[in-house]
């Protein structure tokens, strides 16, 4: 059997490490921004100006306790995030409502607003959005180098899930599909002791992965058939790409990951297996 699983939102879950970043982002890049304003009266701001000087654990706590609200927001709206790109419309959506975030529901954030938005966004505030692009990897390159172990408590395993990745691993060939930047990917594997080659990791090193299109490249590089391939995502838009790409291809929705109900449904209605568990693959 051939698997590919996506990497956030199947394996592991970065919705703190993106809170995080964004945060740090708006700080750097966006100084009058709602988000700055008012992280800088908290001691999160404090914290990441500074993580050097902070025990990992301490400062996570405080993260935690102060951003709970934005946390789960990022969460909700993590749905449609894609790739770097979208987390500036959904911290840009946030910017407007923040703190208050009561107004951001999935009756209010739906699919046909969401890419209404995205569009309009983008041509008014192309600049900003390059400047979100570059400030958010160099966020992530900050807080990694500056403190390696709040980096890596940002992003938890789905611990039952990585229990049946290890034993998948074994058993069948696998490899990770992923929109994040490799040597993030490489760097939490390694510090969980999971074993997988490199060059079976796919994941972001310069350019966009457009999923769909790279799964083809992995079928050649794994003499695979589209019917001997499965593949594991979270997130709709991923699994509808490769279905227009290669048809024959057997797609599961994660439903611990970043979806919502309505994106389930549409992914059962075209044929996409919604799962519970990893372990339909040992």
């Amino acid at each position: 059997m051939n698997v590919l699983f996506d990497f956030d939102g199947v394996l592991f879950d970065s919705s703190w490490e993106v809170t995080v970043i964004i945060i740090l982002t708006y700080m750097k890049a966006f100084p009058d921004s709602k988000i700055s304003l008012h992280q800088s009266t908290l001691k999160t701001s404090e914290i990441l100006r500074h993580l050097n000087r902070y025990d990992p654990n301490y400062a996570f706590r405080i993260v935690q306790k102060q951003n709970k609200k934005l946390n789960n927001c990022i969460k909700k709206l993590r749905t449609y995030c894609i790739d770097v790109d979208d987390f500036f419309i959904v911290s840009s959506l946030i910017d407007q409502n923040y703190p208050n975030l009561e107004n951001l529901t999935y009756k209010v954030i739906n699919h046909k607003f969401y890419y209404s938005y995205k569009n309009d966004l983008i041509q008014k505030r192309r600049r900003d959005l390059d400047l979100f692009i570059d400030s958010f990897y160099e966020s992530r390159k900050y807080i990694k180098e500056a403190n390696r172990e709040f980096w890596l408590l940002l992003t938890p395993p789905y611990e039952n899930q990585i229990k049946f990745f290890t034993q998948i691993c074994q058993k069948h060939e696998v490899g990770i599909l992923s929109t994040k930047q490799k040597y993030a990917i490489l760097s939490i594997l390694q510090y969980y002791g999971i074993n997988i080659d490199p060059n079976k990791v796919f994941a972001k090193e310069n350019k966009f992965i457009d999923k769909g299109k790279k799964i083809k490249e992995i079928m050649n590089l794994w003499a695979a058939r589209d019917n001997e391939l499965h593949f594991v995502d979270d997130l709709l838009e991923n699994l509808l790409k490769v279905k227009s790409c290669l048809p024959n291809v057997s797609l599961y929705m994660a439903s611990w990951g970043y979806n919502n109900y309505y994106h389930r449904l549409i992914a059962k209605k075209s044929g996409i297996k919604i799962i519970d568990t990893l372990a339909i693959f040992t």
